[in-house]
């Protein structure tokens, strides 16, 4: 089965996610995409953050080890792998490299097409509008990892 990397930013602020409604899967998901030649995870959920949300980020790294003569790349908080279909690929899974991140810079707006959730709404699993009137929860892997991210970052 054909196999992509992405890697994908849960990103707090104010205790809260930012998720989008993305409307080739259907789903409230984080920022994330593709890795692309010549990029690390890191470099790949920084730039999709840059692209779909317009900021820059910093990623909440547990690395513990740091080495004079070679570079560390920020464990993520876990690697997924997830089943997807697309309609020129068909069937295939991303490998999806999953971090936790803050903006760099305060008091971050958003386009309208963002909504900003925290945990007692993602634990409630309601149903959210999209900018089309259509309403659905997040998937499970979101709410439990964007609830983990808020914590998280309380604990920073």
């Amino acid at each position: 089965m054909i196999k992509h990397f992405t890697a994908t930013a849960f990103v707090v602020q104010n205790n809260k996610i930012a998720l989008h409604w993305h409307s080739k899967v259907c789903e409230w998901l984080p920022a994330g995409g593709h890795v692309e030649k010549n990029e690390n995870p890191v470099q790949t959920v920084k730039r999709e953050v840059k692209e779909e949300m317009g900021i820059d980020i910093k990623i909440i790294s547990r690395s513990k080890y740091n080495f004079f003569e070679i570079d560390n790349i920020p464990s993520p908080e876990v690697i997924l792998l997830e089943s997807v279909f697309d309609k020129n690929i068909g069937k295939h899974q991303h490998i999806d490299f999953v971090y936790f991140a803050v903006p760099i810079e305060n008091a971050v707006k958003l386009s309208n097409q963002w909504k900003w959730l925290d945990s007692n709404e993602l634990l409630s699993q309601n149903k959210i509008t999209n900018f089309n009137g259509l309403s659905k929860s997040p998937p499970e892997d979101v709410i439990k990892l964007g609830v983990d991210a808020i914590k998280k970052v309380q604990n920073i």
